[in-house]
């Protein structure tokens, strides 16, 4: 029998037309172009028995993937299809680090070269950023710009640019070029390398020792990538090396999402350019979604022009509609989210949510209902974002008049405008004595200032009086914290949307909290609580959009939809750029709608989201 009469007979596995069409392609260089749920795992496990199974391979196949989760699945699938002794061992999965992790390794040794993997790059990153900058008289740096800069430093790599490249030299990051010498160094030293140099010494080496190249080829006759989208120009260029003109290639080019790690969407899109005698093969059919989830996402992914025109076709039938739900705060959303998942037991829930942060407010609305949660990743800074800092020591300072350190910090955050002077003044005073009465003490001061200190001991004395509930509007109100946010946003320092993220979920703990004591020690148990949510086992996941790619859910909340958020309104960049951008970002919001395979729920807010007006097609519900 043929290979697709045995799958259906043997394996009770029935492909449709355009999959058997993909599995039957033996060689030469191909892409299949899938879509969400549309089975691209199935196309490339079945591929590859297929070819053993007729006898076409007679050394290995080679199947790369993106991430080692989706290798280990992949594996797994294919040995649970095809667990005959035939097959076993036939094929290899593997992502592009790993396997040149060995080619690297393997030439090191035989080279006699002493170099260990860098497992952390972020304290040597820190440092080499304190040094550049102690020589421009500036040496604080925070995690947003360690973590930016070890991420363009990755970009670059992966999309091979040369140290004295125009993009170098105009990049935002100012001395990126002098910090990216001075890693370098260090790693030099240090005799290390990092995943990205695994990277380029790998395909330094195969362009160099031809040998490496003939081993490959002679292990490997045929290779498989997965993700297509999301391989880097280098990645594409190491594969390109080892190939022998023999690729299949799978991937989704509506699902790019990963622009910031270098992936290079172009290569598929010049498929045809690059490969004339290439074939080209569409995987249409969603499996996954119910056809009213299905048809949304298509409504909305159109309205991308850089893009293959795919005509995505439900297999469900049409059953629930996507619920798009316009919501006046995130307390009202979470109130929501909170009594609708109580409806859906024995379900796959996903929170999804395109920054990590706003996972803070759904994992304390969840915790204080006393609702088992996991969280995929937990990145978001919350903890240590200067709001939360000002907003506790707003606190710590009505706790207590004497606290010097609680003063220093936020003495300029409201209307007092207190000066420098007048700060270190209290700070050399006697500690003993309220800030306030020391301050009333300060030489030569206009008789207004008076009346300011004790406007200002007034409310930050209400501070304890205040119902929790009213705290925060009080703090950003009545004391004009907010007010200085916003001057920080019109200096482009820090974006008024982000902040306020956080004051929503500071508000949301001070909600539960029946003083500020309570607050304070809620603020402390909800990073105990995120950080065990890691590895514990629940029907309910939050996750970012980027986290959930590759997974899927009964049930999808896709929260805080709103512009200037999800997308953000346009810089300083160039027309051209910010329409690159907003693609990219609308391909974010395709991949977390096409999670659901039930139901979906969007929530917007005041100014919602222009891919929400994009996606409906009838007014939505106000909760």
């Amino acid at each position: 029998m043929d290979f697709f009469e045995y799958l259906d007979c043997e394996k009770n596995l029935i492909l449709n037309d355009e999959q058997k069409s993909a599995v039957d392609f033996d060689k030469g260089n191909a892409l299949v172009l899938s879509t969400a749920g549309s089975g691209k795992t199935t196309v490339i496990t079945c591929r590859a028995a297929k070819l053993i199974y007729d006898g076409k391979c007679d050394s290995k196949i080679l199947t790369i993937t993106f991430s080692k989760f989706a290798a280990k699945d992949m594996k797994k699938r294919f040995e649970k299809i095809f667990p005959e002794k035939e097959y076993i061992g036939r094929i290899e999965f593997s992502t592009i680090h790993s396997f040149m992790y060995k080619i690297v390794n393997e030439y090191f040794r035989k080279s006699k070269i002493n170099r260990s993997l860098l497992q952390n790059n972020f304290k040597v990153i820190e440092n080499i950023l304190k040094k550049v900058y102690s020589n421009n008289y500036y040496n604080v740096v925070n995690e947003d710009e360690i973590e930016n800069v070890i991420s363009e430093i990755s970009y670059v790599k992966n999309m091979m640019y040369n140290i004295n490249s125009e993009y170098i030299r105009d990049n935002a990051i100012k001395n990126l070029k002098e910090i990216m010498i001075a890693y370098d160094k260090y790693k030099s030293e240090n005799k290390c390398y990092d995943f990205d140099d695994m990277l380029v010494y790998g395909y330094n080496i195969l362009k160099k020792y031809g040998n490496y190249v003939d081993k490959i080829k002679k292990k490997f006759s045929y290779i498989q990538i997965d993700e297509m989208q999301d391989t880097s120009k280098l990645q594409i260029a190491i594969i390109r090396e080892i190939s022998n003109n023999n690729l299949f290639m799978v991937g989704d080019d509506d699902q790019a999402i990963y622009s910031f790690r270098g992936s290079y969407p172009d290569f598929m899109l010049n498929f045809s350019e690059i490969y004339p005698d290439g074939s080209l093969f569409y995987l249409s059919k969603n499996y996954r979604s119910d056809a009213y989830i299905v048809n949304a996402a298509k409504r909305l992914i159109s309205k991308n022009k850089n893009r293959y025109p795919k005509n995505i076709i439900p297999e469900k039938i049409l059953d629930e509609k996507v619920n798009v739900l316009k919501v006046k705060n995130r307390a009202l959303q979470n109130d929501y989210i909170l009594k609708s998942i109580k409806k859906f037991k024995n379900k796959k829930i996903g929170i999804l949510y395109r920054y990590n942060i706003s996972s803070v407010i759904v994992a304390n609305g969840l915790n204080e209902n006393n609702i088992k949660f996991t969280i995929k990743d937990d990145k978001n800074k919350f903890f240590n974002n200067f709001v939360l800092r000002d907003i506790v020591s707003f606190i710590q300072l009505a706790e207590d008049n004497t606290n010097v350190d609680a003063f220093s910090n936020i003495y300029y955050k409201s209307y007092t405008y207190f000066s420098r002077d007048m700060c270190n003044f209290v700070r050399k005073s006697d500690t003993k004595k309220s800030v306030f009465d020391t301050l009333r003490m300060y030489p030569n001061m206009k008789d207004y200032m008076y009346e300011r200190i004790t406007s200002f001991e007034n409310d930050i004395n209400m501070i304890k009086k205040i119902k929790m509930n009213k705290l925060i509007d009080h703090i950003k109100y009545n004391i004009e914290y907010f007010d200085y946010l916003e001057r920080l946003d019109g200096e482009g320092r820090n974006r008024l949307t982000s902040t306020e993220l956080i004051l929503d979920i500071i508000n949301d703990v001070a909600k539960y909290s029946v003083d500020t004591d309570e607050f304070i020690k809620k603020i402390s148990g909800l990073k105990k609580v995120l950080r065990e949510a890691k590895t514990q086992e629940a029907d309910i996941m939050l996750n970012s959009i980027h986290g959930s790619k590759g997974l899927e859910y009964d049930i999808v909340y896709l929260v805080d939809n709103t512009f200037d958020e999800f997308p953000r309104r346009r810089k300083s960049e160039s027309l051209l750029e910010y329409e690159q951008y907003l693609e990219e970002e609308r391909r974010m919001f395709y991949v977390a709608l096409t999670r659901a395979r039930e139901r979906a729920f969007i929530f917007t807010g005041g100014n919602p989201s222009q891919f929400v007006e994009e996606l409906i097609s009838k007014k939505w519900k106000s909760v």
